[in-house]
């Protein structure tokens, strides 16, 4: 079972593109989202290798021949793909309003799941929390601008299956019934949602 939801009522897109659904996207999640900020971590699960990138212009980082689920999901909602939140610097993310992937391959929902270092879904949220309280702030000068910013965008979150693969969550999923790990899985997300 992988979570992968929409934490908002979605519309039909403006089919030109130029005037987006909403004014930004925030993609929490594991690689099926990672844009590229596993390249800045320790870890052997970067999307750095042959075919990944290919088909979009050979940026690496993706795991992926080209865009992943959420850069589509940009796409249709008619904004930019939200770039990877460790390729940018704090001046870049203080003048971003349309979105940031916080997205890390080879984590899960749990801080546990993890093949070497990535981001969990606790550090995607506190990198957020960032994003919220310093970066959002500069670049809509008000906090005012903020509130109406963050209550119209969209939160996508895409994880969730790494945490049921023995290899990658140390066999967490031995402690339980498998309805009993779901409902832990789904408390524990509900936890990092619920915060923000």
């Amino acid at each position: 079972m992988a979570f992968c939801f929409i934490a908002h009522q979605v519309l039909f897109a403006d089919a030109s593109g130029k005037h987006p659904l909403v004014p930004a996207l925030y993609v929490f999640g594991d690689s099926t989202v990672d844009p590229g900020n596993n390249n800045h971590l320790n870890t052997m699960a970067q999307g750095i290798r042959w075919p990944y990138g290919i088909d979009l212009n050979n940026v690496r980082g993706r795991h992926t021949n080209g865009k992943n689920v959420a850069d589509f999901f940009a796409t249709y909602l008619g904004l930019p793909m939200p770039p990877p939140f460790l390729n940018l610097s704090d001046s870049e993310r203080s003048q971003i309003k349309t979105g940031i992937n916080y997205g890390s391959g080879a984590c899960g929902i749990l801080n546990t799941t993890r093949v070497g270092e990535c981001l969990s879904l606790a550090q995607q949220v506190k990198y957020f929390t960032i994003t919220k309280m310093k970066d959002l702030p500069k670049a809509l000068k008000t906090q005012k601008k903020v509130r109406e910013h963050l209550a119209k965008s969209i939160y996508f979150f895409s994880l969730g299956l790494n945490d049921y693969h023995p290899e990658v969550n140390n066999n967490i999923t031995s402690n339980f019934s498998s309805t009993g790990f779901a409902d832990h899985l789904l408390d524990e997300i509900t936890k990092h949602i619920k915060v923000h």
